[in-house]
């Protein structure tokens, strides 16, 4: 389903200020030490704020570009880049502060690491 990269991704992306609110779907991951990740099914009586407790959220690619437009940010270019040393896929934001670029070894984890990124930097511009 995910790659462990990605969890790490996620957790970045909350330490980075990603709110979750928990929807049925979500793709998740269990903070307890379960090693897999799973669907959302049903919240076992949990409240949003145990949820995120209990579980990180895997945002999908879809959700991430979400998140991207919210903050005024545009999806520039999303690709595979190949050449003689590189074999990865790239990400380019176009963001109010100025470009956004990551590379990862898959799309997800290449959106993942430019959402964190414009995070971080519009955070660090308000302070």
């Amino acid at each position: 389903m995910s790659s462990v990269q990605f969890v790490e991704i996620a957790h970045h992306l909350e330490d980075a200020g990603l709110l979750w609110k928990p929807e049925i779907g979500d793709e998740i991951f269990n903070r307890k030490g379960a090693e897999n990740v799973s669907v959302l099914v049903d919240t076992g009586g949990l409240t949003p704020p145990e949820l995120r407790d209990t579980y990180i959220w895997l945002p999908t690619v879809e959700q991430m570009v979400i998140q991207i437009e919210v903050r005024q940010a545009i999806l520039f270019h999303a690709g595979l880049e190949l050449n003689d040393h590189t074999y990865c896929y790239k990400t380019v934001l176009q963001a109010p502060q100025g470009p956004i670029e990551s590379e990862a070894l898959s799309f997800r984890e290449s959106l993942g690491l430019a959402l964190r990124d414009l995070l971080l930097f519009r955070d660090n511009e308000l302070h």
